[in-house]
C-alpha cells in the first residue's frame, strides 16, 4: 500500500504540443497551460511520483520541474530535470534541503568578506548549535588527562 499526495510536472509547451498524445493518454489531470509552459498534476500520487511523465520527459531529454507534498514518511520536496552540456541531469530534493540552499546562495551573495563569514558562522551555529568532537571513551588517555 503506497503513500498519496498531490504531485506536479511542469514542461515546456513545445514539448508538450509535440508530444500531446503521447502524454494526454499518460491519464494525468492537466493543471495549468499558459503561451510557456504546461502542468500537470496527480493528488493521488503515490510517494510524489509521476512515473510516466517523468520517464517519458527523461527518456526523451525533455526539461521539466516536478514539486509533490509531503506524506507520513517524507517531506515535500521538488526536482529539476535540466540539460547541462548535452546530458540531461536530475536534481531532487526535499524542501528542508531547498531552504539550506536558498540560504548558502544568500551568504554567497555577500560581497563582504567580513559580513559573508559572519552569515556563515551564524548558519552554521544554527544547524550545529555547539561543536561536535569525536566520543572519547572513559578508557582513552585524553578522557582520563581531562578529568583530573
Amino acid at each position: 500500500m503506497g503513500d498519496r499526495t498531490y504531485a506536479a510536472v511542469t514542461i515546456n509547451r513545445h514539448y508538450y504540443d509535440q508530444n500531446k498524445s503521447v502524454i494526454d493518454e499518460m491519464g494525468y489531470e492537466l493543471a495549468d497551460k499558459s503561451e510557456e509552459t504546461v502542468t500537470f498534476a496527480d493528488d493521488q500520487s503515490n510517494y510524489g511520483n509521476m512515473d510516466d511523465i517523468e520517464n517519458f520527459c527523461q527518456e526523451h531529454n525533455i526539461e521539466y520541474d516536478k514539486r509533490w507534498q509531503a506524506g507520513d514518511n517524507y517531506e515535500a520536496g521538488e526536482e529539476h530535470a535540466r540539460i547541462v552540456k548535452g546530458i540531461l541531469n536530475v536534481h531532487t530534493m526535499s524542501d528542508s534541503g531547498f531552504i539550506v540552499l536558498q540560504e548558502l546562495k544568500t551568504i554567497l551573495a555577500e560581497t563582504d568578506p567580513i559580513k559573508r563569514e559572519a552569515l556563515l558562522k551564524k548558519k552554521v551555529k544554527e544547524h550545529e548549535p555547539f561543536e561536535v568532537t569525536p566520543l572519547k571513551g572513559p578508557n582513552s588517555i585524553h578522557f582520563v588527562l581531562e578529568d583530573k
